[in-house]
């Protein structure tokens, strides 16, 4: 029997978002060498008596950097066009997220149990995506805990903020190499996309917040803190709950 899943629609919206991102963006690279190339060997040839004598030549590189121009703009449109998953920022209870992600991770054959904890909080974010991006979070931390291990889920609001901490119980670090972890494709389980963190920090940021990975005693911790929203105004909305 199937389950329905009612993060998998999103999530596979977040994770073809990440990668029409990163091919976004090595593209823009390599049209970025492709301009400096040119503009750096026009430099070079403006002064010969070919380049004078032969409009042609200007009028070529012309057309180089016009549709080098021109696929970068073709590229950016085709990427918000296969975007498919529409987002809604709302005031949220982050908390309710939480317990969302948590509800919906995908944990039962590891062996591993998540401890929850989420205190009230709300937030200005779609609610399916920043559930979506603390289940990442989960999933990531249980597949680093041992089979009979715990993973501690955490949300508190912290002054202007709201963390919400996932903490799993793997191996001892000797460090946090975030760039390393953080990094697109990056992966040291197989048949793993490598995208979690990437998504859950792409969420954050767009949002106004951020992501951290901290090392801890045993384990290590992956951090999202986000803004809270500014209080209610009387009669005001509430926030938007997690169904």
């Amino acid at each position: 029997m199937i389950s329905w899943d009612p993060l998998g629609a999103a999530e596979q919206a977040a994770v073809a978002d990440e990668i029409l991102s990163v091919l976004r963006h090595d593209l823009r690279n390599r049209f970025a060498i492709v301009r400096n190339a040119s503009f750096y060997i026009r430099r070079k040839v403006a002064g010969e008596a070919a380049y004078t004598a032969d409009p042609r030549i200007a009028e070529f590189f012309g057309i180089i950097d016009e549709e080098v121009i021109a696929a970068s703009a073709r590229l950016d449109e085709s990427v918000d066009a296969a975007r498919v998953f529409t987002r809604r920022s709302v005031r949220v209870s982050a908390a309710d997220c939480v317990r969302r992600a948590a509800a919906c991770a995908r944990i039962r054959a590891s062996g591993g149990r998540v401890e929850l904890s989420a205190q009230d909080g709300d937030v200005e974010a779609d609610p399916i995506e920043l559930a979506v991006a603390v289940r990442c979070l989960i999933e990531n931390a249980v597949e680093s805990t041992p089979a009979d291990g715990v993973v501690t889920v955490q949300g508190s609001s912290n002054g202007e903020q709201y963390l919400i901490q996932v903490t799993d119980t793997g191996a001892i670090p000797s460090e946090v190499d975030s760039d390393a972890l953080l990094r697109p494709f990056y992966t040291t389980k197989p048949g793993h996309f490598g995208l979690g963190l990437n998504i859950a920090r792409r969420v954050a940021r767009r949002y106004g917040g951020t992501l951290a990975l901290e090392a801890r005693s045993r384990g290590t911790s992956a951090v999202i803190e986000l803004p809270l929203a500014a209080p209610a105004e009387p009669g005001g909305a509430g926030p938007e709950q997690a169904s």
